[in-house]
């Protein structure tokens, strides 16, 4: 199990990315991590691309928030579950009286296998975005299929 804290910056316990807070550029997440922790990532606008490799089972809440440079992940075809707003960059609402009236959410692109979990869950969100009880809510990413 990996364990401690790598050279790239990369907090590690027990197979689990616990904060990636102080990483810069492109991360190559190593092979024998098993899960990216809720908020791993939160506010590190350092970050540039992130890679994650095939056994990844699950993706955090809020895991790349407000990392406002970070242009793309790859998730690999071994991931089973998402967090809340998990692969979601930047949150813009704007209100109206009383309420939220829309809603954008910005993700970096997303590269992942076609027909994986992560690309259903893809397709399913940006199936329901558009105009629902006077709310607006868009889903703003590029999803690029590659073969891992």
């Amino acid at each position: 199990m990996l364990n401690g804290t790598l050279e790239n910056g990369l907090v590690i316990d027990n197979g689990v990315v616990k904060d990636g807070k102080n990483c810069q550029g492109e991360i190559l997440v190593p092979e024998g991590v098993t899960e990216i922790a809720n908020q791993a990532f939160y506010q590190n606008k350092k970050l540039t691309g992130l890679v994650l490799p095939d056994g990844v089972k699950r993706i955090g809440n809020y895991t790349v928030n407000g990392c406002l440079n970070l242009e793309y992940i790859r998730v690999p075809d071994s991931v089973e579950e998402l967090g809340e707003d998990a692969l979601v960059k930047k949150i813009e609402s704007n209100f109206g009286f009383t309420h939220v009236v829309e809603s954008k959410q910005y993700f970096p692109q997303i590269r992942c296998k076609e027909g994986s979990y992560v690309d259903r869950a893809i397709q399913e969100m940006k199936a329901r975005d558009g105009w629902k009880d006077s709310h607006s809510n868009e889903h703003i990413v590029e999803v690029v299929y590659s073969d891992s």
